[in-house]
């Protein structure tokens, strides 16, 4: 076990693999990451890990266009294979939801993200299997794409051991010590490493591990479900797609299957995040497949492949919160990525390397900043509240 170290992260999801990465590959020196389980084991393990831009404000749509460049280049930017898969993502807009579309489509315009408006016509060629009742418009991003969540992660982890990076898995963190208006350590399941610089990145348990360190947050967790079904052979192609009105969201998978959960708009449901059921359950089955059957009526015979449930961590705007809190020092925030984490956790974990090393980071952070909350200068979204933020 590490006795002293540089830096400490602590938390093995994405955004804690990002900035442990980040931190030793811009040399701030040895980099201790602390995960309790494994990498990936939670959140990040069971994202649908889609790779998107269609966001409203100007620091996501910034930080989904360098993800991005990262992972259709992962090799030189990230270290190795993400299983990055360009398929494109496309919205499909009933009347209802036409004008927040636009509202996003605008503010993707402003940022040359090359996404563009389709007609009925144009979803067609691109999606023909699809029953399209009331689509009245879409949006087309061809950039879109997904990625290999775990092993994601691995590769950040593996490719920067080479600077300085040491993961243990299966030590949880189980405090930040504080000397005087300072980080002095963290306390773990295997003894204290000596440190003056701690990342909190535990996800789910963000809001235990600031507590520790005198930080507060107000923090929602929701239980979030996806399945798994075999597509019917010469199935044919689509791309990502984000469907308001079927209150769903579904992509491509490798090995001839496809990936659905739901999407917005939907309610939160409380767990509790140490003990919850992680399988699928048949009440949330039955809501998913009710709106993939309303849109593509050949998957009801489908087969069912596998399912599971996970946590979102939902901050009060739904953006995740990043950086300094003016105390203690040393002391820096990275989670609640409120279901975007995955995506923008790679070009957050960059920035926000540049930022502990007093360089200028790529991406402005400081629209994340934990303190936005208690400034009255929160995020909003064309769509409202909720988890297409």
């Amino acid at each position: 076990m590490q006795k002293t170290a540089d830096a400490v992260v602590i938390g093995g999801g994405i955004m804690g693999a990002s900035t442990a990465h980040f931190l030793a590959k811009k040399g701030v020196g040895k980099v201790v990451l602390l995960e309790k389980r494994h990498l990936a084991a939670v959140s990040t393990g069971h994202s649908a890990a889609n790779i998107r831009c269609s966001y409203s404000n100007p620091v996501t749509v910034q930080l989904a266009l360098r993800s991005f460049e990262m992972f259709e280049n992962d090799r030189e930017e990230m270290g190795g294979d993400t299983g990055f898969r360009r398929t494109g993502m496309m919205i499909l807009l009933e009347e209802e939801h036409v004008a927040a579309g636009r509202r996003v489509l605008e503010s993707e315009r402003e940022h040359h993200t090359e996404t563009r408006e389709l007609g009925p016509d144009e979803i067609k060629e691109l999606a023909p299997q699809f029953n399209l009742d009331g689509v009245v418009c879409g949006t087309y991003q061809p950039r879109g794409g997904y990625a290999d969540p775990v092993r994601t992660t691995r590769t950040l982890v593996r490719a920067a051991a080479k600077w300085g990076l040491v993961a243990q898995e299966g030590v949880g963190a189980r405090r930040i010590r504080v000397d005087g208006d300072r980080v002095s350590g963290v306390e773990s399941d295997q003894g204290v490493i000596q440190t003056g610089l701690v990342v909190n990145a535990a996800g789910p348990w963000g809001i235990h591990v600031g507590r520790s360190a005198g930080r507060h947050y107000s923090i929602r967790w929701s239980r979030e479900v996806d399945l798994v079904l075999r597509l019917p052979e010469d199935f044919g192609h689509f791309p990502i797609i984000a469907d308001p009105g079927c209150h769903i969201y579904f992509r491509p998978q490798r090995q001839g299957k496809l990936l659905a959960g739901l999407d917005y708009p939907k309610e939160i449901e409380p767990l509790d995040i140490d003990d919850y059921d992680a399988g699928l359950d048949a009440n949330s089955r039955r809501r998913i497949e009710r709106g993939l059957f309303r849109r593509i009526p050949s998957l009801r015979d489908a087969e069912f492949d596998r399912g599971w449930a996970s946590i979102y961590t939902i901050t009060d705007d739904w953006h995740p919160v990043v950086g300094p809190e003016g105390g203690p020092d040393g002391y820096y925030a990275c989670f609640g990525g409120s279901g975007h984490g995955f995506k923008l956790g790679p070009p957050i974990g960059e920035s926000l390397a540049s930022i502990i090393l007093g360089q200028n980071p790529r991406i402005d952070l400081h629209p994340l900043r934990p303190s936005r909350f208690e400034e009255g200068d929160t995020f909003t979204s064309a769509w409202g509240a909720g988890n297409r933020a």
